[in-house]
């Protein structure tokens, strides 16, 4: 099994909420094995199962449709350990984004980031990888919360001049959208992500301090390579298999890459309730999905960048996989 993955200064935040919605946190959070004193622990941290509970909760016992938003909105920095200070540490934002890409990991260990330069704006995109916390919508949202959050706190401003688009209808409490982030709110486009303009890149954080950057660096890397040495063997799996360049290895050629025989190989996927097939074709869905939401390549380009060469043999896995045709997923979900 893999270490836990969530600051418990999470938790903290989350008790906080509960307490302003008039529950008591103590009983909520002793329903996922946890206490207030373990979280007063400076190391302590959480599962990920754990806070996808705790959500849960909150999210029942709040009534509030919102919440993901209210949570990720006070997610500060400081709430994300040694990598927040890593981040109010960084000479300008560029800088920053370019720390949290490299080291977002350590926050959510089944997703990663990407920053695209376009024009006169930058683009900051969040891709899972791996199973929701809540839904792909409450994921969104905690994630627009905290990544807006993180922003203004490194440049000291109450507003950003940003845009921001989702990939899924305006929910019924869309309201809720326009008055925490106060800007121009984007629904049913083709991908979750954040629109910032070049100008603010090489604005300076209110803390910068390059010396205390260089000590909490050090410590984020040997964060991220614990984090990489007690993985659970799907999850380093399924990250070797999106980072592979070269099309997707067949099991034989994957388990050699973990030094293990094909046998051992598939014992272990076993033991985590999983399979090489499994993890393979999860990574291929969200491939697809991804391709023919964002990308213009043709149907068969993208059967062939996500390990079909036959298309007719693509056409029948991603129907089973969503139940609908590679056309008709991309018709309904391309501007």
């Amino acid at each position: 099994m893999a270490n836990p993955r969530f600051p418990a200064s999470y938790v903290a935040i989350l008790s906080e909420m509960l307490k302003d919605y008039g529950q008591p946190a103590d009983s909520v959070l002793a329903t996922v094995g946890l206490s207030s004193e373990y979280l007063d622990q400076p190391d302590a941290s959480i599962s990920d199962q754990q806070l996808r509970q705790l959500l849960q909760l909150a999210s029942r016992l709040s009534d509030d449709p919102a919440l993901g938003l209210n949570f990720g909105r006070r997610l500060t920095l400081t709430s994300h350990g040694v990598l927040g200070y890593a981040l109010m540490s960084c000479n300008d934002l560029i800088s920053a984004l370019d720390l949290l890409m490299k080291y977002y990991r350590l926050l959510m260990s089944s997703a990663m980031l990407t920053l695209e330069e376009v024009d006169d704006h930058i683009v900051i995109e969040h891709k899972n990888l791996g199973p929701d916390l809540m839904n792909p919508n409450f994921d969104e949202e905690i994630f627009s919360a905290g990544i807006v959050t993180a922003v203004k706190q490194l440049l000291h401003r109450d507003s950003l001049p940003m845009e921001l688009y989702f990939a899924y209808p305006e929910p019924a409490h869309g309201d809720e959208y326009r008055k925490i982030f106060n800007c121009s709110i984007n629904f049913d486009q083709n991908r979750n992500a954040i629109k910032l303009p070049n100008s603010l890149l090489q604005e300076k954080p209110e803390f910068a301090n390059p010396s205390m950057l260089k000590i909490y660096q050090q410590q984020c890397d040997k964060l991220l390579a614990r984090l990489d040495d007690n993985a659970d063997l799907s999850s380093s799996v399924r990250r070797m298999l999106v980072a592979e360049n070269s099309g997707f290895p067949k099991l034989e050629a994957m388990a050699e890459k973990f030094h293990m025989s094909p046998r051992t190989f598939r014992r272990r996927l076993q033991e985590e309730g999983s399979s090489f097939q499994k993890i393979s074709d999860e990574v291929k869905r969200q491939l697809a999905e991804d391709y023919l939401r964002n990308s213009n390549f043709s149907i068969d380009t993208i059967a062939s960048l996500v390990g079909f060469n036959d298309i007719s043999n693509f056409r029948r896995a991603f129907i089973r996989w969503t139940g609908e045709s590679p056309a008709n997923f991309q018709k309904k979900h391309r501007p």
